[in-house]
């Protein structure tokens, strides 16, 4: 028995490490646990081995995807629910069983974070980048690159690539060093003054017209409250499921004066966000979301679904940069990367959650992986929840 704990040791470590993400919350845990799949990926001997360490990893942490799918389709859908946890654990586990020592590491990285395996792409141990090297952009990641192309080379026999993995090291010491030095222990940048996010709890109104304009009115009335004293005020995703003319209406006539409403609508096939100030709601998009959640929203089957931009864009604002986290988004590296390239000096995470369950871990692990990319750009977060 002891033997066979000892042999499948990498197996439940990677498991430990899947489920660090279940439990961490909106925490930096779940991003630096990912640290461990690469680790013990490099460690192991075969390709069914790699593998195992990869399963063990995912299939812990894509449980959430079970509770998301009941939540969104109903509990009726239970062999769906299944279908969808263990069809995303396989298909990110397989790049992992790549041998490490031949680029493999590195391959495993972008092939789970890149589409077309990068759509689903969540629990990427590229979140790392952000708890190791804060506020280095570009820098940091090709770092956090650089430490999967030198581990299995410093586990197995280099002594040069163990120097250059311990100086690697040294420099996430110092790049956190300097971040408590700047932001404080907290490490997080202070956001722009007199922006702040809108939470609401609003159910979808199901196509009913007397429960749409009820929803609209919630909203304006959770604007009207929480935001009376700001400049700048962030609503969550697709909190509005029209950007009709009527909608516009209301809307540019409820913005006090002096303010700007950043809403989440769905409208021409887009999860978008719109600007709105006082007598005037913009008809176009400030941001269409570059990914969406494949199967839900996005159904490349079905034409009447939402399809994804594959491309967002920083927008200007109050004298800031930009860059909207739209729901999905924010566990997609790739959409991430696009941040990256932009150098926003703001990112707005809206996410609408009215699917989770209570207790589900979904939600944690869109705000720990926003965190975690905010943190790498050295930028503050406003967010924004419909729960």
């Amino acid at each position: 028995m002891r033997r066979a704990l000892a042999s499948e040791w990498p197996i439940l470590a990677a498991a430990a490490a899947g489920s660090a993400w279940l439990w961490g919350g909106s925490s930096l845990l779940g991003p630096t646990a990912s640290l461990c799949l690469p680790l013990l990926v490099a460690g192991s001997g075969t390709a069914r081995r790699r593998f195992g360490v990869a399963l063990a990893y995912y299939a812990v942490g894509c449980w959430p995807i079970v509770s998301a799918v009941l939540g969104y389709w109903g509990k009726h859908h239970a062999l769906m629910a299944c279908a969808a946890w263990a069809g995303a654990s396989l298909a990110l586990s397989l790049p992992w069983a790549l041998p490490p020592r031949r680029g493999g590491l590195l391959g495993a990285l972008l092939l789970t974070a890149l589409p077309p395996l990068g759509v689903i792409g969540w629990l990427s141990p590229m979140n790392a980048a952000g708890v190791l090297f804060p506020a280095m952009g570009w820098i940091g990641l090709l770092l956090m690159l650089a430490l999967a192309v030198i581990l299995p080379l410093a586990l197995r026999d280099g002594e040069g690539s163990r120097r250059v993995l311990v100086s690697l090291l040294v420099g996430a010491v110092l790049a956190n060093a300097a971040a408590v030095v700047k932001h404080g222990i907290g490490l997080a940048p202070a956001l722009p003054e007199g922006w702040v996010g809108i939470h609401t709890q609003i159910k979808p109104d199901d196509g009913n017209v007397l429960a749409g304009i009820a929803n609209n009115q919630a909203v304006i009335a959770a604007g009207l409250s929480q935001g009376a004293a700001a400049r700048v005020l962030v609503f969550p995703e697709a909190i509005l499921p029209d950007w009709y003319d009527g909608t516009r209406a209301q809307f540019a006539a409820a913005v006090p004066p002096g303010q700007v409403w950043l809403l989440g609508v769905q409208m021409d096939a887009r999860d978008a966000v719109v600007q709105v100030r006082h007598g005037y709601a913009d008809p176009v998009p400030v941001a269409e979301a570059a990914g969406l959640l494949l199967g839900g929203d996005w159904q490349p089957w079905n034409p009447r679904t939402l399809r994804p931009a594959w491309w967002q864009r920083v927008f200007d604002l109050d004298g800031q940069r930009v860059w909207a986290a739209i729901c999905v988004e924010q566990v997609q590296p790739w959409t991430w990367l696009e941040a990256l390239w932009q150098r926003p000096t703001v990112i707005v995470a809206q996410s609408n959650a009215w699917w989770a369950a209570p207790g589900s871990a979904a939600p944690g692990i869109q705000a720990a992986s926003t965190r975690a990319w905010a943190r790498l750009m050295g930028v503050g977060v406003v967010g924004a929840v419909n729960r």
